[in-house]
């Protein structure tokens, strides 16, 4: 493996700036790295996603995915380096996505990309997606749709340890529902946001899920609307909050909302003035391509026993690299709401860099963390 070439092909996913929607520069450079270094298969879906194959003897597979998509740049004058100038500094890559998560994706690229030729071992994928950032597992859902890997290897920064599962992501909308009037005379309305203050309350006081693996299943208002907005003398008669709430694995759709729903029925049961509905947020936003992708805002949490075949496997590379295997869990949401939480796929995370560079002011990666991490994916892809 050319490590310089490995650099340099991160360096060129840096200076490309893709945040969600807009990730065809990147998508069109990774087909053209894939080509050079012998793919066996590439292809570009509906939706954007990149999807290469090296072929082995067709019995199993092992898929290896990272998304192209980052966040934006707020305020560039707060960096110390051009966000998309890919600087090379004191042994650190900068730039917007360098730890979330072009490292990984060049690594992978790289890192498979050993395996070219070998007909003997499992057939190899690596998939690079859209719209992560936003839609956590989506895209790379449409992926798994038409394909049906033995495991997946994501490659969200995680300092190189093997992540084994992550609480998921949910956004609820809770509306309360009450009678305008004017200002002047409260008594003969139903103010929505009163009743809006009751209901969260209530649910404060309601014990939230814990899992001994994951934690407890937390969940926050992020934000609060009334209607009509601004209320100028006038009773609201809509209030409408976002609850973000962790989920734990084995967790579903109907066990999440169930408690609200339980509270709501008790409030509407104590007060016939009360009413209020609960939901999933949902969105659709259109990819690159000219295709949407809808998503109900539920993104499953998900946990792979430590004894599985796929940790195993990785614990022997880690032993072999004589690195140590530590095995944790991520701590935040990945595309493994898709592959493990939806699809029950083995999945691992393994990343350079780490989870406190992503999002940040003068974002980096360590070039040995690059280096090293291409060389744990081509093994575990040779160990599979």
């Amino acid at each position: 493996m050319n490590n310089e070439k490995l650099i340099a092909f991160c360096q060129d996913l840096i200076r490309l700036k893709s945040l969600s929607g807009h990730e065809k520069a990147v998508a069109e450079r990774i087909v053209r790295e894939m080509r050079e270094l012998g793919y066996d298969e590439i292809r570009t879906d509906r939706y954007g996603n990149v999807i290469g194959k090296l072929c082995g003897d067709g019995r199993r597979s092992i898929l290896f995915e990272g998304h192209m998509d980052i966040v934006d740049v707020p305020d560039a004058a707060a960096w110390s380096v051009d966000p998309f100038g890919a600087v090379i500094k004191d042994g650190r890559l900068y730039g917007r996505g360098a730890a979330d998560m072009k490292a990984a994706l060049a690594a992978m690229i790289h890192g498979a990309a050993t395996r070219s030729g070998v007909r003997d071992g499992a057939d190899v994928y690596v998939v690079a997606v859209v719209y992560e950032e936003v839609f956590e597992g989506v895209g790379f859902g449409k992926v798994l749709d038409h394909l049906a890997p033995d495991a997946v290897v994501l490659g969200e920064p995680n300092n190189l340890e093997i992540a084994i599962g992550q609480k998921g992501r949910a956004e609820i909308i809770v509306e309360t529902i009450g009678v305008n009037a004017h200002s002047a005379h409260p008594e003969r309305g139903v103010n929505a946001i009163d009743q809006m203050v009751r209901l969260l309350h209530h649910l404060r006081e309601t014990p939230p899920a814990v899992s001994p693996r994951l934690g407890e299943g937390i969940m926050v208002a992020t934000d609060m609307i009334s209607s009509p907005y601004p209320g100028t003398s006038i009773i609201p008669n809509r209030c409408r909050v976002t609850l973000d709430r962790r989920l734990l694995e084995d967790e579903d759709r109907e066990s999440v909302l169930a408690p609200i729903r339980s509270t709501i029925d008790t409030l509407e049961s104590q007060d016939p003035s009360f009413k209020a509905e609960v939901s999933y947020a949902r969105e659709a936003l259109p990819t690159y391509t000219g295709e949407s992708l809808t998503s109900e805002r539920f993104y499953p949490g998900w946990y792979l026993d430590e004894e599985d075949f796929l940790v195993l496997a990785a614990k022997k590379v880690y032993s072999d690299m004589g690195l140590d295997p530590l095995v944790r869990t991520y701590q935040f949401c990945t595309d493994g709401s898709e592959s493990a939480g939806n699809k029950h796929i083995p999945t691992i995370g393994i990343g350079p860099g780490t989870v406190g560079q992503a999002h940040v002011v003068d974002e980096y990666v360590e070039i040995r963390h690059i280096v090293l991490a291409a060389e744990i994916y081509g093994r575990l892809a040779t160990e599979f």
